[in-house]
């Protein structure tokens, strides 16, 4: 399976390039530079663009220890550099950059929440790397996430998640970040990711993104006002970034359960009137998702990390591009 997706991801990314106009350096490598507590994730000219977490974070000092966590991206860098991503804010520490736990969860007669880990009704916890690869189109890794519950002081892991990362880029200004999450339960009986909200693939934007400097928009033409709720192909998130401007297209693949996917975004006077950037493609945002025992599921995502503008209509031809290589 992963074989063709990789198959399927050098396809697509050799198209986005003719179409581009683009011609990349492939004298060198990309690289996946491991350390003690992250994997980084660079470019043949050395950028790094993302780290990935395998060790757990532990919250800000006076806060509780059940809000550490591992497996997730951050920081997520634009080429020129702009971090993108936030982890442990005061008012959400449970946030934690690009991450993908589930909030309401049905096992067996009772219901967990695995997003809200202060709650200590169970969490996520890295397990080991499947894979780490590296050559002149892309970098990436595999990271194994186990999903457990916690019930009268006992732990049950009842879902085991193989999260797939792949990044290449596009040109001076862009590079695109796959997301390839596989699901499958491991404990007694089947897993129903219940209707809720938000849940699945999340994103906490900078710090510095409030309503004031950066903005939401989405295929079907809704921008943060509106967005809340609606069914989408894609939807980009994007603002100020130092003199210059940039963000994240997130797409979303057809085959995806519940596509096109509902989304969370904030509301604009959320967090004090701040109004801070959170954006979540959630399947599971306005019907249950029942994951059978014995079966496999997936998700499939692609995010375009850019510096500069970025028009409807390109983010659309991207999209097709991703849909239907």
């Amino acid at each position: 399976m992963f074989r063709l997706f990789g198959i399927m991801l050098l396809l697509c990314f050799g198209i986005l390039l003719d179409a581009a106009g683009q011609v990349l350096d492939k004298a060198t490598s990309y690289s996946v530079d491991k350390g003690p507590d992250e994997v980084v994730l660079k470019t043949p000219g050395g950028k790094a663009l993302l780290a990935y977490r395998h060790t757990v974070k532990p919250p800000p000092a006076g806060v509780d220890p059940s809000y550490g966590r591992a497996g997730y991206i951050h920081p997520l860098k634009t080429l020129s550099g702009n971090v993108l991503t936030h982890i442990q804010p005061a008012d959400h520490y449970h946030h934690y950059g690009i991450w993908n736990p589930w909030t309401r969860i049905a096992y067996q007669g009772k219901e967990y929440d695995l997003w809200n880990i202060g709650d200590k009704k169970g969490t996520v916890r890295f397990v080991e790397f499947a894979d780490t690869f590296q050559d002149e189109t892309m970098a990436g890794f595999e990271a194994v996430h186990d999903h457990f519950i916690f019930n009268d002081g006992r732990e049950e892991r009842i879902m085991r998640e193989n999260w797939r990362i792949a990044v290449t880029q596009m040109d001076d200004t862009r590079y695109l970040c796959d997301i390839y999450s596989t699901l499958v339960p491991t404990g007694e009986g089947d897993v129903v990711l219940k209707e809720y909200r938000y849940g699945g693939l999340g994103f906490r934007a900078r710090e510095e993104w409030t309503n004031k400097n950066s903005e939401v928009l989405t295929s079907s033409g809704k921008t943060r006002k509106d967005a809340d709720g609606s069914l989408e192909r894609w939807a980009m998130v994007y603002g100020e970034l130092g003199d210059g401007q940039g963000g994240i297209l997130f797409l979303s693949h057809p085959d995806n359960y519940n596509f096109p996917e509902p989304v969370r975004i904030w509301p604009e006077d959320g967090n004090g009137g701040r109004g801070d950037q959170f954006f979540n493609f959630s399947p599971t945002k306005n019907k249950d998702w029942v994951l059978e025992l014995g079966k496999t599921y997936t998700l499939r995502y692609r995010l375009v990390v850019f510096d500069g503008p970025m028009m409807a209509d390109e983010a659309e031809r991207i999209w097709q591009t991703f849909a239907h290589p």
